[in-house]
This record gives structure tokens, C-alpha cells and sequence, in this order.
């Protein structure tokens, strides 16, 4: 499949908001998701990946309250003001566990959490430009560049896969689909993207994605909606990875028509 080449300015990006999304044959995991307590506890070689509870608020607010992490979040663009606004975060993964797919990245050797990330909304995808749902990862500064971050990406993004699937009609916008009519069959995938000037964001997927399945990239303008941070103009970089592995219906039918 070749890759879509996507470049929308923020009048074009705007217009689309007012475009009807189509709604397309997608793959996506099954309903309901694993609750929390079910999900994985991954151990890499240095890191343990697991749901982030309640016990871990100390250091979840170390994370949340530094601003080099936080303002590169397109879901939230801002750190935390305060431990009990952490607490309500936490909060949220237990209460709406059918809405993400989020985990920590825990030091095997200490326990410290020097991590966050998966797919923030993977339910509603309120925050999603196209449809699909959006990752993000986020590592302490002083453990970039010694492979923590990999190691992390890599578990979650197994574990995601990992899911059993099914298929069903989802709503997406036609841009990522073109040539195809409502109804038709799209791959499944997850976009990755960074704000324009985030070079360690770059860097990073530029490396984790290197031989991953794009399906779609290129970059956006629209208007910023953070807090603290409204009606600006903002750029928006990435790619849309399709899902590695092959749907097994998919497989099925190829055989029965030979």
C-alpha cells in the first residue's frame, strides 16, 4: 500500500471541520477493553510497563508538574497545577478505563516512574484530527538517549497490537482514505505526531517507526485549543502507522475465493 502524502494549511484544516466524516469497515480491538486490574505488567529489559494506579501519585505529579514534558502534550499542553489535579488524572484511568490504553514506565531497579504514554483516547477520540486513535510517550529528560524510551514505546505498542480485534464501522475523515467510498474497507493504524520545533519528539519516532507501516504522513495547521495557549496557530507533524499485524477475517476470505 502506498503512503498518502497529507498537508493541510489552517483554512484547509478548518474546512474539514465542517466536512461529513465518512464512515469506514475498520478493525478495531474488541469491545470492552480489558479493565485495569487485567491489564499487562510488562517487564523489558530495565523497565516494568504496567497500568498507572492510585499508589503511584508522588510520582506521577513529578512527571505531570514539569513543563518540558507537559507543554508537548497535545492532549493537555500544560503541566499540572497542582498534586490534587494529578489525583484527578489518576482518577480518570480507573474511572473511564474503557477510554484509554495508558501505562507507566517504572525502573525495575528502584521503582522510580520515569514515564508515561500510550493512547490517551482510544474510545471517543474526541482529540483525534482524523478518526484513528493518537499516541503520545513521554520520558523523563535526564533517561533520553539511553534507550528507556524505546524499550517503553515498544511494550505498549506490542501490547496494543496485541488485542484481540474486530471489525466494525468507524467514522474518520476522508482525507486518510482517499479513493475509498463510505463503507469501504481501511486499514487500522495509530497517528503519532509532534508540535513543529519538538526535535526530541522527532528524533524519537523517527527512530521507533523506522521500519514501521506508514500509511499515511506528512502535517496539519489548525488552531490551538490548550489551555493557556488558545487561537494560536500550531503545526502539527507525523504519521499514521497501520496495524503490523494482518487481520486474520481478512486472510480468511483471500483463501476462500481461490
Amino acid at each position: 500500500m502506498s503512503t498518502v502524502r497529507i498537508d493541510l494549511k489552517a483554512d484547509d484544516f478548518q474546512n474539514l471541520g465542517v466536512t461529513p466524516w465518512f464512515s469506514y469497515s475498520v478493525t478495531l480491538p474488541e469491545r470492552p477493553l480489558p479493565p485495569l486490574s487485567e491489564r499487562p505488567r510488562i517487564k523489558t529489559r530495565r523497565l516494568l510497563v504496567r497500568p498507572i494506579t492510585p499508589d503511584d501519585l508522588d510520582g506521577f505529579y513529578e512527571l505531570r508538574r514539569r513543563p518540558e514534558l507537559q507543554l508537548c502534550s497535545k492532549s493537555r499542553g500544560r503541566p499540572d497545577k497542582s498534586k490534587d489535579e494529578a489525583s484527578q488524572h489518576v482518577k480518570a484511568f480507573e474511572q473511564d478505563d474503557q477510554g484509554h490504553w495508558y501505562f507507566g514506565a517504572f525502573l525495575q531497579s528502584t521503582g522510580e516512574l520515569i514515564g508515561e504514554g500510550g493512547l490517551p483516547d482510544c474510545q471517543h477520540m474526541f482529540t483525534s484530527a482524523s478518526g484513528l486513535p493518537e499516541a503520545e510517550f513521554f520520558i523523563k529528560p535526564e533517561y533520553w538517549r539511553q534507550g528507556y524510551g524505546t524499550e517503553f514505546f515498544n511494550a505498549v505498542m506490542q501490547s496494543w497490537w496485541d488485542l484481540p480485534r474486530e471489525r466494525r464501522r468507524h467514522q474518520l475523515i476522508p482525507a486518510i482514505a482517499p479513493g475509498l467510498e463510505p463503507g469501504d474497507t481501511v486499514p487500522e493504524g495509530v497517528v503519532f505526531q509532534w508540535e513543529d520545533g519538538n526535535e526530541a519528539a522527532r528524533s524519537f519516532f523517527a527512530k521507533v517507526l523506522a521500519q514501521a507501516p506508514v500509511g499515511a504522513e506528512g502535517g496539519f495547521e489548525s488552531i490551538d485549543i490548550r489551555e493557556g495557549r488558545e487561537g494560536n496557530l500550531v503545526r502539527w507533524t507525523g504519521m499514521l502507522v497501520t496495524n503490523p499485524k494482518p487481520a486474520i477475517e481478512e486472510e480468511e476470505e483471500d483463501d476462500s475465493a481461490l
